[in-house]
């Protein structure tokens, strides 16, 4: 079976979402206070279990790379999951700035310059509010977007998979089915099902993000796997760093982090499933070391998104801290900055890089705690920011 059990969780986690420094690099050998912190910090929340803390931080003291595991290193691989949304969203501010979109255009507005539409004008893309959702409200989780990937088909419709989540329904017929954009937004529009009108409240929707993908195929002629591979990964030096899409790549790149889920109090080794169903919401394989170069590019203007447009992003809403594709990190009275929240099974991750300094850092947890969601992400964020203070103070 498709390994999808626990899906229907990850909206849960939207509650949370190079400078050239001319400095010394710093390693975490010469910094052991700060693994001895990350091992304790995860052994006083769960003794016992498996998985445990990686964090990678580029400052303007250097970078600082330290783990509670053996083996790992800044270049190990594991899912990233919602992170991903940060570079769909960065592919769309560059279309954006290249003329070739308008994030303030409806999906059923013709494209500048050409007479088709962001989304086709058939059947398989007549999603509920097409002529009235812009991208911007995509962006921003607030266009109403039924979410195929976490949310139960309403029952009583005359389709297969009525009542059931679509994913669960094809991966049991098909476990290494490779889902597509354009399969995930038809099912949204075979059951024309929504979650409200466009622009009314934030409702986080991985959906959005799928249609997004699609958008950056129709405006830029390119798969979006390959559009970000060449405008996003390979400019920013990002080597390690790659979106599934075939159903068949079920396992992670060598070397990789073991990730774990837990769930009912037990804890299950989360080694390979299905990733391809998440295109432009959260199907990023990924590094340490490439997220957090990766996101420090971003929110300083240097990944090719011009920082009028990282400014766009950036503007957040009160009642969600989400802008566009970036939310706003804060623990405490320590302000994070600007990033995205990731997790998957045996995965959970905190993103972000502050501006003011440029220090940015991502912070792995690989197990993944499903009984208490809310409780982990919050303890994420201020372990990260204890971190950061420890490596400021020396």
């Amino acid at each position: 079976m498709l390994r999808l059990n626990a899906l229907n969780r990850r909206n849960f986690l939207a509650l949370a979402a190079s400078t050239g420094l001319a400095v010394p690099s710093v390693t975490a050998g010469e910094m052991p206070g700060l693994v001895a912190f990350l091992t304790r910090r995860f052994a006083a929340r769960y003794a016992g279990k498996p998985g445990g803390l990686t964090l990678f931080a580029l400052t303007p003291r250097g970078e600082f790379f330290a783990s509670t595991l053996d083996g790992v290193s800044a270049g190990s691989h594991f899912r990233g999951a919602s992170t991903t949304k940060t570079f769909t969203a960065a592919a769309i501010m560059l279309l954006d700035q290249r003329g070739l979109l308008k994030i303030d255009d409806t999906l059923t507005t013709t494209m500048p310059g050409r007479n088709e539409p962001y989304l086709p004008d058939t059947p398989g893309f007549d999603i509920p509010y097409k002529g009235e959702i812009t991208i911007r409200e995509l962006l921003s989780h607030r266009a109403g977007v039924f979410d195929v990937v976490n949310q139960p088909i309403p029952e009583g419709l005359p389709l297969p998979y009525s009542g059931l989540r679509y994913l669960e329904w094809q991966g049991n017929k098909d476990p290494f089915h490779s889902f597509t954009k354009d399969e995930l937004i038809g099912v949204v529009a075979a059951a024309k099902v929504s979650n409200s009108a466009p622009g009314i409240a934030y409702r986080y929707s991985d959906t959005h993000y799928g249609i997004l993908g699609r958008i950056v195929e129709q405006a830029s002629g390119v798969p979006l796997d390959q559009f970000k591979a060449r405008e996003l990964l390979e400019p920013n030096g990002l080597k390690q760093t790659r979106f599934v899409v075939d159903g068949h790549e079920t396992t992670l790149p060598a070397p990789a982090i073991a990730g774990f889920s837990l769930e009912k109090g037990k804890a299950t080794e989360q080694d390979d499933y299905n990733y391809s169903y998440d295109q432009g919401s959260g199907n990023v394989f990924t590094t340490p070391a490439d997220l957090t170069r990766w996101i420090q590019r971003l929110v300083m203007g240097e990944s090719g998104v011009t920082k009028q447009q990282v400014a766009r992003m950036t503007e957040v809403w009160s009642d969600s801290q989400y802008g566009l594709g970036l939310s706003h990190k804060q623990s405490g009275s320590t302000d994070l900055g600007f990033g995205h929240n990731g997790g998957t099974d045996g995965y959970l991750t905190a993103l972000a890089c502050n501006p003011a300094t440029g220090t940015a850092f991502v912070l792995v947890c690989s197990l993944i705690d499903f009984d208490d969601l809310g409780g982990e992400l919050g303890w994420l964020d201020a372990t990260a920011a204890e971190s950061l203070a420890l490596i400021a103070q020396g």
